[in-house]
């Protein structure tokens, strides 16, 4: 995680929004859906963030924190984009190379042409890269109350529920694992502060294309907030709407929820990485999963490589082409501790559909 860098929206014309259902499906080789007497405790926690001043507070404070980390950037002719602090923005070019637009992609279907060159001019990096945004993805900032002058960062997604309001990242993103005495009073978990999602936030961190969506409640485990078990680094965020007045759903889309799948999963990891220019633009990893060698209750990916900014992105399945939304069926929780580069995830089984059903509909 790192401090944050200073966001200032360009107003770019949103994209028709879409949800995906969750979805069951239990597999020969995955384990069962946990019983009732089985499943795990959660907790809900109200952030006190549940009015349109508030939310307005939070959005503030972020941009007044940024200081010397602001990074602007320039629109050059033909679409493309260079970074005044660093250069021109990272690709797989030469030094000092910068990336024409590629050609319109599925979601440019049915948007007018100048709004298409706006996305593009903004988006160019990944367009050019051959990888289309994830405009359901996006960048979470925070505060940690031990650290409070001090912004981190992790990544989320839109999840489709019946709220439409919600935000699937790790529980590290929300509170400290292990915090609790492992039952109430809660008074001695220690949750995040200040806590905001910025979908498809790019380029540079200039753009802010559909608003902040700020934390009206968490809700995670107990095994995690009282254990600081990995195989339960999950949470779900309801968040306001944005200063437009949108549902997170309704401004970027929502993805939908696999649970009870093997651990042999094509999926797609998607965040916010610091490695991939300093967490600033959207980074993906797509691959196979494995039983994780470090925790054998996790999945794993080789070779993915997400370090801070990255947690908390989603692991995506059965991607549709025509909105970029897919089912989540993993979160990023950690990095292994050698130089692997491999990267873990809680594997999702019963209880994570369990702590959708208890939050989903909380607005």
């Amino acid at each position: 995680m790192l401090a944050s860098a200073s966001l200032v929206c360009v107003g770019l014309t949103s994209v028709p929004a879409t949800a995906a259902d969750p979805e069951r499906t239990a597999t020969a080789n995955g384990p069962a859906a946990p019983g009732p007497t089985e499943r795990l405790a959660s907790t809900a926690y109200a952030t006190g963030v549940d009015t349109p001043a508030e939310a307005r507070r939070v959005e503030r404070f972020h941009t007044a924190s940024a200081g010397t980390r602001a990074l602007l950037t320039a629109d050059l002719p033909e679409g493309r984009v260079v970074s005044r602090s660093t250069g021109t923005v990272p690709l797989d070019g030469p030094p000092g190379s910068v990336a024409p637009v590629a050609p319109s992609q599925a979601w440019a279907k049915g948007l007018p042409d100048p709004a298409v060159q706006r996305i593009e001019r903004a988006f160019a990096p990944e367009l050019a890269a051959g990888t289309v945004l994830h405009r359901s993805v996006g960048k979470v900032e925070f505060t940690d109350p031990r650290q409070p002058t001090v912004t981190q960062i992790c990544s989320g997604a839109a999840i489709n529920s019946p709220s439409k309001m919600m935000v699937a990242t790790a529980g590290h993103c929300v509170a400290v694992g292990g915090s609790g005495n492992g039952g109430p009073p809660d008074t001695d978990r220690i949750w995040m502060k200040n806590w905001v999602f910025i979908p498809a936030y790019n380029t540079n961190g200039q753009t802010v294309p559909y608003g902040r969506f700020t934390a009206k409640s968490f809700r995670a485990f107990d095994y995690w907030l009282d254990g600081g078990g990995s195989p339960y680094d999950f949470a779900l965020v309801t968040v306001n709407p944005n200063a437009a007045g949108q549902r997170v759903v309704d401004a970027v889309g929502g993805n939908g929820l696999s649970w009870n799948y093997t651990y042999q999963e094509d999926l797609t990891i998607v965040g916010y990485p610091v490695f991939h220019d300093y967490g600033n633009t959207q980074y993906q990893h797509a691959g196979r999963t494995k039983t994780s060698t470090e925790n054998s209750a996790n999945i794993m990916m080789e070779g993915s490589g997400f370090d801070g900014g990255g947690s908390g992105g989603p692991w995506l399945r059965t991607i549709d082409p025509l909105t970029n939304l897919g089912k989540i069926n993993g979160v990023t929780s950690g990095k292994h501790k050698d130089s692997s580069g491999n990267n873990d995830s809680p594997h999702f089984g019963g209880d994570m559909k369990w702590l959708w059903d208890q939050q989903g509909s909380v607005t």
